[in-house]
């Protein structure tokens, strides 16, 4: 029978070097695939409770204090400029009804409907986003109606 000692224990250095050089490279590889295997199972829980984690910071956003004092502020502002808007059609109308012949008037008015109807896309989409929708003031309708004589971008009474 053949006396084998350990390879550390060898006087051969070619001996004592593939017995170290294999055990690390059976670390390494281990290691590797150790690393890849966490990796793997923390990219899956991520993705399997990404919907949650969404819902939730979804929500965190939406409710914030910052949030819901843009949206509000933001509807107020439309509604007004909605409201002023239409009044300003008013004179419009009239400077084109006046002045038929003056083109000037005619691109006024017709810019002025093109904002007013601007504002009112604007609202109505703010007013349909998840996160300003809810923020609406009681005092504000939730879509602008385009029948309201107040709001339909229209000039009222020129005669």
């Amino acid at each position: 029978m053949k006396n084998k000692k350990p390879y550390y224990e060898s006087d051969n250095p070619t001996k004592v070097i593939w017995g170290v050089s294999w055990r690390v490279w059976i670390w390494l590889i281990c290691s590797v695939v150790g690393i890849g295997v966490i990796s793997a199972g923390v990219w899956w829980f991520k993705v399997a409770t990404s919907d949650i984690k969404g819902a939730g910071d979804a929500t965190r956003k939406i409710n914030s204090a910052q949030n819901r004092i843009a949206a509000q502020e933001t509807f107020e502002a439309l509604y007004q400029d909605i409201l002023k808007y239409d009044r300003n059609l008013d004179q419009a109308a009239l400077n084109r009804k006046n002045f038929p012949k003056e083109e000037r008037y005619i691109v006024e008015y017709t810019g002025m409907v093109q904002i007013c109807q601007d504002a009112i896309s604007q609202y109505n989409a703010n007013a349909n986003k998840v996160s300003q929708g809810k923020w609406i003031s009681s005092n504000l309708p939730p879509q602008i109606d385009m029948t309201n004589v107040a709001t339909d971008c229209k000039e009222n009474g020129v005669n």
